[in-house]
């Protein structure tokens, strides 16, 4: 979804494909000119060069490596309902033949991961809630770049007016008429049938989300709805 919109932007210029996402941080740090040859040599004019690789917020040494060779850069971090981004991540896992636990055995029994952890995936399939421990993997940043360079978004509010200004004052960009793009619909992206799972889930969420709100400042009351 922000990948889309900000690639909806005249000035902005988002690397290419979507995926598989680049990732280059991951691999190590480099100089920017080796970045900007490595993704964007395509197009080298634009106001703003991004990228999407979310994989990036679970490693801590990225936070460093970007700011070694992008001292300037600018982080967005999108957010999703950490509840609903758990049980969709275990489906996804599920259907990629990584899961062999039922959602019960995962977050009710605490069952054990399998000891088939795949290779080629570039974090730990089966980390559901460790994945929306949001603050502890955003504070690097925070750091690193400060409030002023790092600009946090709500998945479920990231379409509304208020927070699209929001987006564009971070950047320094005029607001755009945004098109709203049929979302591909991830056969993952479901809700927990079990009543006990989603009330655990949210039980465990609830007061790291309410101390991410109170340290970011933002207000995550539609997560509660």
């Amino acid at each position: 979804m922000l990948y889309g919109i900000l690639d909806q932007h005249p000035e902005i210029y988002m690397a290419k494909p979507v995926r598989p996402e680049p990732k280059y941080f991951l691999q190590g740090g480099g100089n920017y000119d080796d970045y900007k040859k490595s993704l964007f040599s395509a197009q080298q004019e634009s106001t703003w060069l991004g990228e999407k690789s979310t994989s990036y917020y679970e490693t801590p040494q990225v936070a460093q490596r970007i700011k070694t060779c992008i001292p300037e850069a600018r982080i967005i971090f999108l957010m999703r309902n950490p509840v609903d981004r758990a049980i969709s991540n275990y489906w996804f896992s599920k259907q990629n033949g990584y899961e062999s636990r039922s959602l019960e055995e995962v977050f009710l029994q605490n069952l054990g991961a399998p000891q088939n952890n795949p290779q080629h995936v570039s974090v730990d399939p089966f980390d559901y809630l460790g994945r929306g421990e949001y603050l502890r993997h955003l504070n690097p940043y925070l750091e690193l770049f400060g409030p002023e360079n790092f600009l946090p978004l709500v998945f479920e509010q990231v379409v509304n007016d208020d927070e699209l200004l929001n987006l564009w004052g971070f950047l320094d960009l005029k607001p755009i008429d945004f098109k709203r793009r049929q979302e591909h619909k991830n056969s993952s992206d479901v809700r927990a049938e079990s009543v006990e799972v989603s009330n655990a889930l949210n039980e465990y969420f609830l007061p790291l989300n309410h101390e991410l709100s109170q340290s970011l400042n933002i207000d995550l009351g539609v997560w509660n709805n």
